[in-house]
């Protein structure tokens, strides 16, 4: 148990410009607590109120009735009230314990997990070795980006959890990834590799030793020059489960941080909040998560926090929306668009599920929807395929495991199904207006090969960029980290280079398949518009311990 030892006040500099819709940004004075050896100590709450038994039903009610009723606003369940932020400044040199986590996390399916499972079944029974992926679209020659420089090892396994959840995004001066459980900060030169500036444990960063932290993800808003960081933890008991939010005080990450503690258990009812996803728009910072009891889904969940409140650390209340169509991913917003599309894909169908939501960093935030956007019969995908063992890796289910980019009409987005015998990624193009497919097509290394654990992002001319996973069994390559893309005028995405190939095949467990991603990241650079910067997961020497790698690429 820490000691506290003193206290003294700290001015909040207001943001230096006001956020457009939401007056003058206000500025804030507040309490920082800090131990003998300097490690500010934590103490805020969070709250739900206004539960409404008729705004449940009606969440549900929607989602079972026909397109033209689902155009009603979505009433919210309950409004979710946060105290003021807490400013953390984790030392690099000093590292909290934490509790010994679980070896592996497990994957929570948003369908029945026996259905599930069948499914898995079903797309691993259709594969035959020496097959070849089935015709899909012949294209022009595409334009294919290049390795710019930087492509170097970063963070690995130390915490002992498993899959690693690698995150990050590229800032002005950084790039901060972030993993299972931990975060680190590389100081951004022109250089193969970059210098490490900061490097701490989650449990660090968040000031948090209850429970183990994981699910974690990284965004850089490149109008506010602020970091904002996220994370989960293991529940602390039947009614409460912490989610932490942490905003940047300033453009450097290696400084001080505003931290949020919210209990995502929102009714108290031994609920489990899973997979949160993290999004923005221009005024509003998004969050949304799968929610489970049990092994049973009840509907994902979303709501919206204003910036100018989270980057002055003060407290708030927002409207939390449930029932909503499982692993919804909110949009990267670059422009100023009035209306924030949200956007799903059920493990298997003929369509994605899209939502609206407007005034998001106000008072009442409205969402509507879900309208269904037709797109060709997808399924989940097969495992991928080792060389030189019967071990598999996990491609998951077909969700969107990342933060869509929405940017005039389009609606940027991709995920791992099933093609043929084969675990393949599908970029989709949406048209948020019609709500149809502008463009889409798979992408993947060769005829032979298993590739998973896709991520993508765009820029402000339409060109895309992806990273995935890929192994290919049948000509012995173990698990590499690829990467491509497309300008905006090409009709599709080519394989692209190849940034890394581990030298052995994934073994760190008796379970088949080994957890693997469970996602990957790609962001655009805000000062290259041609440029990406990805992080995915690799596997390391001797094929126990997993790895990762950071790279800069670009057209």
């Amino acid at each position: 148990m820490t000691t506290l030892h003193s206290r003294k006040s700290i001015d909040r500099s207001p943001l230096r410009r006001t956020m457009a819709g939401s007056g003058v940004a206000p500025s804030v004075t507040a309490n920082k607590q800090t131990t003998q050896i300097g490690q500010p100590i934590m103490h805020f709450n969070s709250r739900i109120r206004n539960f409404s038994l008729a705004a449940v039903i009606g969440c549900v009610a929607l989602l079972s009735v026909g397109a033209a009723s689902a155009q009603q606003p979505i009433a919210p369940a309950a409004t979710l009230e946060v105290a003021p932020a807490t400013i953390v400044d984790a030392q690099p040199n000093y590292v909290m314990e934490q509790p010994v986590p679980p070896r592996e996390i497990p994957f929570r399916p948003t369908m029945d997990r026996t259905a599930y499972d069948a499914a898995k079944a079903r797309a691993a029974n259709s594969y035959a070795p020496g097959a070849v992926k089935p015709f899909t679209e012949a294209f022009a020659p595409l334009a294919t980006p290049f390795i710019k420089l930087t492509n170097f090892n970063a963070h690995s396994s130390t915490e002992g959890l498993r899959p690693p959840d690698t995150h990050g995004a590229v800032g002005t001066t950084h790039f901060v990834q972030i993993t299972n459980s931990h975060i680190d900060m590389w100081t951004r030169q022109n250089t193969q590799v970059l210098p490490l500036a900061k490097s701490v444990t989650l449990a660090t960063f968040f000031n948090y030793t209850a429970q183990t932290l994981f699910d974690p993800r990284v965004v850089y808003d490149s109008t506010w020059n602020r970091w904002i960081v996220t994370a989960e933890a293991f529940p602390e008991s039947t009614t409460v489960q912490r989610f932490f939010i942490g905003v940047s005080t300033s453009a450097d990450p290696t400084s001080s941080f505003f931290i949020y503690n919210v209990n995502v258990n929102f009714f108290g009812n031994n609920n489990f909040f899973d997979f949160p996803q993290l999004g923005m728009d221009q005024d509003a910072v998004l969050i949304t998560a799968n929610i489970f009891n049990g092994n049973t889904f009840l509907g994902a969940d979303f709501f919206a926090v204003a910036k100018a409140r989270l980057y002055n650390g003060l407290g708030f209340s927002v409207p939390v929306f449930t029932g909503l169509v499982g692993t919804l991913a909110p949009p990267i917003v670059r422009d100023q668009n009035a209306s924030t599309f949200l956007i799903a894909a059920p493990p298997e169908g003929t369509t994605l599920s899209k939502y609206r939501a407007t005034n998001t960093s106000k008072t009442p935030t409205t969402l509507v929807g879900p309208v269904n956007v037709s797109v060709p019969a997808y399924t989940v995908p097969p495992s991928a395929h080792q060389p030189g063992t019967t071990k598999l890796l996990d491609t998951s289910d077909s969700r969107f495991v990342n933060a869509s980019t929405q940017n005039g009409v389009d609606l940027w987005q991709t995920h791992t199904i099933a093609l043929g015998s084969f675990p393949s990624p599908k970029f989709y193009r949406l048209n948020t207006s019609t709500n149809t497919v502008r463009q889409s097509g798979f992408y993947f290394a060769s005829g032979t090969s298993d590739d998973f654990n896709a991520s993508i992002a765009a820029n402000d001319a339409s060109d895309c960029f992806v990273t995935y996973t890929s192994t290919d069994a049948s000509v012995g390559t173990n698990a590499q980290i690829r990467l491509s893309g497309k300008l905006s005028g090409d009709a599709g995405i080519s394989a692209g280079p190849n940034a890394f190939t581990s030298i052995t095949f994934y073994h760190p467990s008796a379970d088949n398949p080994e957890r693997w991603g469970d996602y990957s990241a790609v962001t655009t650079d805000p000062l290259n518009a041609a440029n990406a910067w990805l992080v995915n997961e690799k596997v390391n020497a001797g094929g126990l311990l997993w790895g990762s790698r950071i790279v800069r690429f670009g057209f």
